[in-house]
């Protein structure tokens, strides 16, 4: 709907025009009326009224001051003058002022303004409409601009028969300019894009986004480029230039620019694989398939570090040689709870396989097999399910790119069941504690107090609670609580039961209860953890 206001000395000739002009039919809504010029300039300004009905002759701001004012904050209102002047020069002062029509009150008729406001309004709505369809038309085009230049990626990588000023030419139409002698390509590749995305509750398309406005802040300063996306975690990058030896002198500089600013900035690790020179779209694609499709050969690279895309040739020897060595150690360090010698065995079991250059794809499944294998024998021993499915597993293995990041990830694996061991681990030599210890693991599903436990042990209740504390360090509910929580979290990672099932299951009569006792120890509530996790 339109907005207009009246503005007259006159107040008889303003209470009959808000009265007469049938508003709501010609779908306008009158905002204000006033009494002079620069009363409603203080009061309607920041409403930017769309039609603005005027006298001229008025206290204090006269309406073609008043409507000079208007005209500076938004040109595209109309104006309609009623006044008493028929002189020239206000006439001519008027049109200037993008007034329709200039009305004698003498001459006044409301059936005449009312259409004159009908012609306005329709002029209106015209002119928003065109410019809603233009604002419309350059949104999309900004949401299209991504997915064409990516488009124009896939053409360069996948059409074979380009010549290079055919390929430039096709490029224009997607408005990219590639016109130049050669072309320097990297690729810019996102360093563990899943842990980014779960940690920044960001989706990979937004977090690439993100990157590429900072890679395009910073390269833009020093070279033509041009970004495309190959995936979500995989930015290429076109130099175009017509001095290679010199762009190449400023792009280590550059790209060690990039990787600390999307570091300061995003806190995100990148790392950089550049390609050899090259000319034209034949070229290019022979370079760029292989750094893009061959992951393996940036397995063993640092992150966020710049390397030269090189083929790599990789060991022929059996990893599960020194299986047995490295299982027996992990496994000895887990049931001995000591878990500040993991990260160390875990560091040397590293820099065995990089010394050695063994295919990734068998590091990755020596990984699994050894981690399956640990889970399994927590099972046994401690009635502990797994913490995670064999296919999650897989999944999540597989989806780690580099040595660095699948040592760190490993690191903090077997961490953690060291942790859910160590809660679990029977430490006491008492053979009460311990058979007290194994009763609650066994039977963590049931209701389970001091008294129970005390007349399954043939003990008075006062002494068990004095000698469970004594032994554990910690009284005998807090550890059945403690058991219980363990079996939560395991059930809000791996099944579909609500807060309230996982509740009753565990044998707590009040979900309240136990909403608060999971927030206390886990520092979150239920739905938290699973919304985290």
């Amino acid at each position: 709907m339109l907005t207009a206001i009246l503005v007259d000395d006159d107040y008889p000739v303003v209470r009959y025009l808000s009265q007469s002009i049938a508003w709501k039919e010609l779908d306008i809504e009158l905002i204000g009326c006033y009494s002079n010029g620069l009363e409603a300039w203080e009061d309607a300004q920041g409403k930017q009224p769309d039609i603005i009905i005027t006298d001229i002759g008025m206290p204090k701001m006269n309406g073609l001051e008043m409507l000079e004012k208007f005209n500076k904050a938004n040109p595209q209102f109309r104006a309609v003058i009623l006044s008493c002047h028929n002189e020239f020069h206000y006439a001519q002062q008027a049109m200037k002022l993008k007034v329709s029509d200039y009305i004698l009150k003498e001459s006044l008729n409301v059936d005449q303004l009312q259409q004159l406001l009908h012609n306005i309004a329709a002029d209106l709505n015209a002119e928003k409409h065109k410019a809603a369809e233009v604002m419309m038309y350059m949104y999309k085009e900004s949401l299209n601009r991504p997915a064409l230049k990516d488009k124009l990626l896939k053409d360069t990588l996948y059409q074979l028969s380009w010549t290079k000023e055919a390929w430039i030419k096709h490029a224009r139409l997607y408005g990219v300019d590639l016109k130049a002698r050669c072309y320097l390509p990297f690729i810019v590749s996102i360093d563990r894009m899943p842990e980014v995305s779960r940690i920044r509750q960001m989706n990979d398309y937004t977090i690439a986004f993100a990157v590429e406005n900072v890679l395009q802040e910073v390269l833009d300063s020093m070279h033509r480029c041009m970004i495309f996306h190959f995936s979500n975690k995989e930015l290429v990058v076109l130099i175009c230039c017509d001095d290679p030896a010199k762009e190449q002198q400023l792009l280590y500089y550059s790209l060690q620019r990039c990787i600390t600013s999307i570091k300061q900035y995003l806190k995100i690790s990148v790392t950089c694989l550049l390609g050899r020179e090259t000319a034209g779209p034949e070229d290019l694609r022979m370079v760029l398939m292989p750094m893009l499709k061959e992951w393996s050969h940036r397995f063993y690279l640092e992150e966020s570090s710049i390397c030269r895309f090189e083929k790599n040739s990789f060991a022929s020897g059996d990893m599960y040689d020194e299986y047995a060595a490295f299982f027996s150690r992990i496994n000895d360090t887990l049931a001995l709870n000591r878990p500040e010698h993991l990260e160390e065995i875990v560091k040397e079991w590293a820099a065995w396989v990089e010394a050695n250059r063994f295919p990734p794809a068998d590091v990755k499944e020596w990984v699994l097999q050894l981690l399956m294998d640990l889970q399994m024998k927590t099972k046994v021993t401690l009635q502990v399910q797994d913490s995670i499915t064999e296919e999650k597993l897989y999944d999540v293995i597989n989806d780690i790119h580099s040595m660095q990041h699948l040592r760190s990830w490993v690191v903090v694996y077997l961490t953690e069941l060291s942790r859910r061991l160590s809660v679990l681990s029977i430490r006491s030599k008492r053979s009460e504690i311990i058979r007290a210890q194994k009763y609650v693991i066994q039977h963590v599903t049931e209701k389970l107090t001091l008294e129970e436990m005390a007349g399954y042990l043939n003990l008075n209740s006062s002494y068990f609670s004095r000698l469970f504390k004594r032994e554990t360090n910690q009284n005998f509910i807090e550890y059945v609580n403690m058991v219980k929580l363990q079996k939560a979290k395991q059930l809000l990672q791996q099944s579909n039961k609500t807060v309230e099932e996982i509740s009753d299951y565990l044998g707590y009569a009040n979900k309240s209860y136990f909403i608060k006792l999971f927030k206390r120890e886990i520092g979150m509530t239920p739905s938290e953890f699973t919304s985290w996790n």
